[in-house]
This record gives structure tokens, sequence and C-alpha cells, in this order.
């Protein structure tokens, strides 16, 4: 029994460490982050520690409402520099890169790690891209 309580304790020591050290990247703009796992499945909405704590992270995202968010604010608070933008239809597409964050794809050759979308009605922000549509 003794045996079971210490691997129990081991266990949720690992866990606390693990959500400590990975903390949601939107935490400053949105309280709930989408994750993405390694096989590109999703928390679907889930508060963002415990879902990546037992399934890790291979992204993540979230949408904000529009009147609450400031790309420069965003710019500073990632250290991030614009790589390019696109516009599409309604949604003007900023890809950045932040040397704060870990992960990164390369599109059109550079490498980008944060992708903020400012939709008609609301920002989607995603790191290292925003998956699952926006």
């Amino acid at each position: 029994m003794k045996k079971l309580y210490i691997l129990w304790v081991g266990l949720l020591l690992a866990a606390f460490f693990t959500a400590a050290n990975n903390p949601s990247l939107f935490g400053n703009f949105a309280e709930v982050s989408t994750v993405y796992t390694e096989d590109g499945s999703f928390g679907g909405g889930t508060l963002y520690p415990a879902y990546a704590v037992v399934n890790g992270k291979e992204g993540e995202s979230c949408r904000v409402r529009k009147e609450d968010f400031d790309l420069n604010t965003c710019i500073k608070v990632f250290d991030a520099e614009i790589i390019f933008t696109e516009t599409v239809e309604n949604t003007v597409s900023v890809y950045l890169y932040s040397p704060k964050i870990r992960r990164y794809k390369t599109v059109k050759g550079e490498k980008v790690n944060l992708h903020v979308a400012l939709c008609e009605n609301y920002v989607a922000m995603g790191s290292p891209l925003i998956y699952g549509g926006y």
C-alpha cells in the first residue's frame, strides 16, 4: 500500500511540474485554449493544463473578442516579429516568429510559430499555426 501511495504522489508532482513549466501561451488573452496533440487531436476547449499534462502538446489556439485584442500588445508580449501577412476574403492572417516559443513550422521558407487571424467578429490566435480552422 505504501508503494502505491508513493507512486500516486509522484505522479501528482510530475503533473504539477509539467503544468507549471508548460503554461498556456495565450493565458494573457483568453481563459480557455484548445490544445492540439502530436497526433492532431484536440482538447475541444478544455481548460489547458489538465488536458496537456495528460496528452502532451503540439500546438494550441484560442479565440478572443476583436475589441479585446491589440496586435501591438501581442507582438510585445511575445517579443515577436511579423514574418508576412496575407488577406483572404475578410480575414487578415499575420504570421509571426517569437524566440519565446520553442516549436515552429516552416511556411514559405520562413520559421513561423505564432499565427494571428483578424476575422470579421473575433481574433483567432494559434501556435505554431491556427489548427482546426478559423
